[in-house]
């Protein structure tokens, strides 16, 4: 009967190393721990799947807000002011008239530029109306100063070409005596008559002439052959 508590007492110490996870040791006869086996192989890959439908496309978002603003562009070309628009076409039939107009001033044995007006010479020499005559047949008319630079201009050019005889000036009083008009029957706005001129010498002086000694008018008979001085606008 004594043998009963030693074997419960080796029964309760074995019990209670189980439980703190302390492993029993192996009688002398427990076999010795194998070699890990190798890896195993991995599988092959299996075929690629059906491509899935396309997805929905989902609602517009919220407008955002607006952006900052730009910067500014450099200024646009000048506009018209007021008038009409001339077209590109216009411009360039205008400028090849002007350039023509120019070329055939060029032409000429002697002009002289004022203003937008030129004075041109081809020392062509006849009375007052077939000097009219040849002026417009060229675009132009007898040559007129309007002002005290175009008379200095139409003198330069005379004495530059060598005249000694006094050149036709667009002006006459044939239609009315004393009252001297232009080219187009408009009274003179400029004049430059030498001092007691024009005096209509025994009735019969009823044209303007430049002298060329001094730049000053006198009248003289339209049937006189003189050097013909023709105008040019050019605008």
């Amino acid at each position: 009967m004594q043998m009963a508590p030693v074997y419960f007492i080796v029964l309760l110490t074995l019990q209670s190393g189980i439980l703190n996870g302390d492993e029993p040791n192996c009688p002398a006869h427990c076999g010795v721990p194998g070699t890990p086996g190798l890896p195993g192989k991995d599988g092959a890959i299996g075929p690629k799947g059906e491509k899935g439908e396309p997805g929905v496309v989902g609602p517009s978002g919220p407008r955002g807000p607006p952006g900052p603003q730009g910067i500014k562009g450099p200024p646009g070309l000048p506009g018209h002011l007021g008038g009409d628009i001339t077209s590109p076409k216009s411009e360039i039939q205008h400028l090849s008239a002007k350039i023509a107009m120019i070329e055939k001033v060029a032409s000429f044995d002697a002009f002289r530029k004022v203003g937008e007006k030129y004075f041109v010479y081809d020392r062509f020499v006849e009375s007052f109306d077939k000097g009219i005559q040849y002026c417009k047949e060229i675009g132009g008319a007898i040559a007129l100063p309007r002002n005290a630079d175009e008379n200095k201009a139409l003198l330069k050019l005379s004495v530059a070409s060598g005249l000694s005889i006094n050149p036709y000036i667009g002006a006459t009083d044939r239609d009315k005596e004393g009252q001297f008009v232009d080219n187009n029957g408009k009274p003179l706005t400029f004049t430059n008559w030498e001092s007691g001129q024009p005096d209509d010498y025994v009735g019969a002086q009823d044209c303007g002439v430049l002298r060329v000694w001094s730049g000053f008018w006198d009248d003289v008979g339209c049937d006189d052959k003189l050097p013909i001085i023709c105008e040019i606008e050019i605008k």
